[in-house]
C-alpha cells in the first residue's frame, strides 16, 4: 500500500478542503484553504461514497447515483460491510501513516 497525505503543490499546505460535486459522476475537488488553488480531483467509483455517521438513506442516495440497483436486504448487508470496512480501512491508514511521518503527521 502506498500512503501519501495530500498537500499543495503551489504553498506545501495540508489544509485542505473537499468539495464533493454529485452529478453524473460523483467527483471530489480538493482545494488549498490557504492559496485557494485545485489541488486535486477524484472521480469516485460507483459504490465509493460512505459518510461516517449518517445513516442507511444517505448510503441509499450515493447507491441510486450510481444508477444501481438491487434488493432492499442486500443493500443493507451492502452498507453494513462498507460501514465495517470503511473504519477498519480509516485505522489501518492511520497507522500506516504514523509509522511513516511519526509525530510529524501532517
Amino acid at each position: 500500500m502506498e500512503l501519501h497525505i495530500q498537500k499543495c503543490q503551489q504553498c506545501g499546505s495540508h489544509h485542505q478542503r473537499n468539495i464533493l460535486v454529485r452529478s453524473e459522476e460523483q467527483k471530489v475537488f480538493v482545494q488549498c484553504r490557504d492559496c485557494k488553488s485545485l489541488v486535486a480531483r477524484y472521480i469516485l467509483a460507483s459504490g465509493g461514497y460512505y459518510h461516517e455517521g449518517k445513516d442507511f438513506e444517505s448510503f441509499l442516495r450515493s447507491i441510486e447515483r450510481d444508477q444501481g440497483t438491487t434488493s432492499g436486504r442486500d443493500l443493507q448487508t451492502l452498507f453494513e460491510e462498507v460501514q465495517q470496512s470503511v473504519a477498519q480501512e480509516f485505522e489501518d491508514t492511520i497507522k500506516k501513516a504514523g509509522e511513516r511521518y511519526g509525530e510529524q503527521l501532517p
